[in-house]
């Protein structure tokens, strides 16, 4: 059965975990559907029966480590989709209408294309070639092979907000620097009046359901803290929402509120959010040599709520009602508020260049220690406006990072090896379902993959409503093809600017459709360099 809502999905993931206690397949033994293994055909079905922009975040998740659980997935999925709520849901959005349109849309991107690059391109007219002639009216590609393991740092989640670097030995390391917490539940206080938020159009008020037992205490002892620290206050409310205790992968517990239906009676806000495709293109032209990446610790709860906005936040817990004194989390405007507070301490500050995502910053530069001093300037400036942030999410100065989803080494973008990994190990469709799911799992990485669109055309035939699905000969080609493809994906980048920078773009129309490549040349290279196919 489909899913439409997370929720849904979650339920299902259970009920088959239920079957899998009750029947003892696999070896599943706990009686706690949150605690069963999560399996790589579990995670499979949870994909495909569910809406596609779910489907590229579970085919990053890894079910052959033996330590996903129902629980921890569960977990993942509900952080991803705050992640993408407000702006990002905009973007996800156009990335499945770009699957489903593909050859309108490549059309558009070469206009577009054309466009930006008028005043400093050189274009290679359209040549009708058919087959594999077409690469060859394209320069030789470099392939790198497939990018290293990282040898510091994890996997960051396709699309979401946060980013680990590659470190290296004998550097001077920003977390070394004073004032930064080693309490994991550290929590902040930003000096600015107490916001006034938008205020709920109906009274909402759902019942708490039935929790996990396990969570009781923890939930508990996690309540009584942020009660002592000002976060929440006991109340009285006509507004409730019930809490949903979320199990993370090494086993605490996550205090978040289900405000689904608060959200749905919630006034527009203007979103201040930097486009994730933006922020990769900005990153993508520095072309710098180190990275380092700054997490402020519980962003939201550091961010003080007016007393006339609170009430619509209430939640209860065995029997007493409280509410927020501080912006929650999934709240569906709390990351625009956060991202726009922590701009405006950094502008004031005037801090040194740099990128940000919600609560999260990345700065670059040529050398270790100009990377260390932007990043120091930026941690002072954070500190004194009043947040904290832990000693364990600072990371560099650092050659690499992941960000995004996407690896980063001197303003190149590469495809992940966990991702690559992941792509690779799938097995043939059997359904539309299932290779709507494969599509929606490489998509995002067209943009590595020269002729792209051509190569998956026969995947699509098989997605069409009015075609039945049969996996044939064609199909198979194509789906080693594009897998090999991305096996061995080229980096892109980095942009280059100036008047001696010459802009190519080729374009080809085959038997399957168009494709287009742009390169970047400057004086003394042999060969130019790829921004995208």
């Amino acid at each position: 059965m489909r899913w439409k809502t997370l929720e849904e999905g979650i339920q299902q993931l259970r009920e088959v975990a239920v079957l899998e206690v009750l029947f003892g397949r696999g070896g599943q033994h706990d009686n706690d559907p949150d605690k069963v293994r999560c399996t790589g055909q579990m995670l499979w079905n949870l994909a495909t029966l569910g809406p596609s922009q779910y489907a590229t975040y579970i085919a990053t998740i890894h079910p052959d480590n033996n330590r996903e659980t129902v629980g921890s997935v569960a977990n993942k999925l509900r952080n991803y989709e705050s992640i993408i709520s407000g702006p990002m849901q905009a973007q996800v959005s156009a990335v499945a209408k770009e699957l489903r349109e593909r050859m309108e849309e490549v059309t558009e991107e070469i206009r577009e294309v054309r466009e930006e690059m008028r005043r400093n391109s050189s274009h290679v007219a359209p040549v009708r070639v058919t087959g594999p002639r077409v690469r060859a009216q394209q320069p030789q590609l470099e392939r790198e092979g497939t990018p290293h393991e990282l040898t510091c740092g994890s996997f960051c989640v396709t699309m979401g907000k946060t980013w680990e670097a590659v470190e290296a030995e004998g550097i001077k390391k920003l977390n070394s620097l004073p004032g930064l917490s080693e309490n994991p539940s550290a929590v902040g206080l930003l000096k600015v009046e107490e916001q006034r938020v938008p205020v709920a159009t109906s009274t909402v008020h759902r019942r708490q359901y039935q929790t996990n037992r396990d969570a009781v205490i923890p939930i508990h002892k996690m309540i009584r803290e942020l009660e002592s620290l000002g976060v929440v206050s006991k109340t009285h409310s006509p507004f409730n929402s019930p809490i949903w205790p979320v199990r993370k992968s090494d086993g605490e517990w996550r205090l978040t509120v289900d405000y689904r239906a608060l959200n749905e009676v919630t006034p527009p806000l203007s979103a201040a959010v930097l486009d994730m495709l933006e922020l990769q293109y900005e990153l993508e032209s520095k072309a710098a040599k180190w990275y380092a990446t700054i997490d402020i610790a519980n962003a939201f709860f550091s961010i003080p709520l007016a007393a006339e906005c609170r009430p619509q936040f209430a939640f209860t817990w065995t029997g007493v009602q409280y509410t927020w004194n501080r912006l929650p989390q999934g709240w569906k405007h709390s990351p625009t508020i956060c991202h726009g507070l922590i701009q405006a301490a950094l502008e004031k500050g005037e801090a040194s260049e740099h990128l940000q995502y919600i609560d999260d910053i990345i700065v670059w530069g040529n050398t270790a220690m100009e990377v260390f001093e932007k990043g120091e300037k930026i941690i002072q400036i954070l500190l004194k406006a009043g947040f904290a942030i832990k000693q364990s999410k600072v990371k560099g100065p650092a050659r690499e990072i992941q960000l995004l989803g996407v690896k980063w080494q001197d303003g190149r973008r590469q495809i992940p090896t966990e991702v690559i990994n992941k792509i690779t190990a799938m097995s043939p469709p059997t359904s539309k379902k299932e290779t709507q799911a494969f599509l929606g799992a490489i998509g995002f990485w067209r943009m590595h993959i020269p002729e792209y669109s051509q190569i998956v055309s026969p995947l699509y035939l098989v997605t069409r409503k009015k075609n039945n699905f049969h996996w044939g000969p064609e199909q198979q080609q194509a789906f080693a093809q594009i897998k090999q493809e991305i096996a061995h994906a080229v980096a892109l980048g980095p942009v280059r600017t100036g008047p001696d920078v010459k802009n190519v773009l080729y374009s080809a129309a085959g038997n399957n459709g168009l494709s287009w490549s742009l390169w970047q040349k400057v004086p003394g290279e042999t060969r130019g360099r790829p921004l995208g196919f």
